[in-house]
């Protein structure tokens, strides 16, 4: 058993809480994303851009 596999226990009270709000959710919050293409991006990644863009709604 390697140590990342151990569960972490709270010791305090105020570790609890922490542990508390960074545990997984049923429900995560929107995440949003900035797409940028640089001045030396190739072909690939540029087409991948027009794809994303054609298939998300942009803000």
């Amino acid at each position: 058993m390697d140590a990342l596999d151990q569960v972490i226990k709270p010791q305090t009270k105020m570790a609890k809480r922490f542990l508390k709000k960074r545990e997984p959710s049923l429900s995560e919050n929107t995440k949003n994303v900035l797409l940028i293409k640089g001045g030396n991006t190739n072909a690939t990644v540029i087409q991948v851009l027009k794809n994303v863009e054609k298939h998300y709604k942009i803000i």
